[in-house]
């Protein structure tokens, strides 16, 4: 099983890579408002963080054997590792501004890990574009023409975009 924290960005893309390779698939968000995007998206089950024991759910699954923490907060993601299958690893693309507090005990006793991953290589990117394609997987965006580029920073930092921001040329 794999565990998507966070519907945004990186988190609706998680969802359909997770799907499409096959996976049984969590989404993890606060709030219920996302949960029919995120089964839109390929998600078999959701957990809404702010009204459910989201270790509780994971571990009466079984624990997630991955779980992809997208949103950048450190409490949320910290308390995620007990949520882990034995050997499971929680990646963490997200940077929140304070540190994880994770407890080594939890990961000691699963054999679990955490890692974090940035964007990758040349070869990574195209191997996403070329799984993308051949899956079907899309990202939702937003676009903006260049001459507004202020505007979409803008609503890019103040979290006003729900997913991606993409720049078009030309008329």
């Amino acid at each position: 099983m794999v565990a998507v924290q966070g519907i945004g960005g990186l988190g609706h893309l998680g969802i359909q890579y997770a799907r499409r390779m096959g996976f049984e698939t969590v989404a993890i968000n606060r709030g219920n408002d996302k949960e029919p995007l995120a089964r839109k998206l390929g998600a078999h089950y959701y957990i809404d963080a702010s009204a459910t024991d989201v270790v509780a759910e994971l571990q009466k699954r079984g624990g997630a054997r991955v779980i992809l923490a997208t949103a950048p907060n450190a409490q949320a993601i910290s308390a995620l590792v007990d949520g882990l299958s034995p050997d499971g690893k929680l990646v963490v693309p997200a940077a929140p501004a304070e540190p994880l507090t994770v407890s080594v005990f939890s990961l000691i006793m699963r054999r679990s890990s955490v890692a974090g991953v940035y964007s990758g290589t040349a070869r990574d990117s195209q191997d996403t574009m070329e799984f993308s394609a051949l899956s079907g997987v899309h990202p939702m965006i937003e676009k903006y023409p260049l001459d507004r580029v202020a505007e979409a920073y803008e609503q890019m930092h103040s979290g006003k975009v729900r997913f991606r921001v993409v720049l078009t040329f030309g008329g």
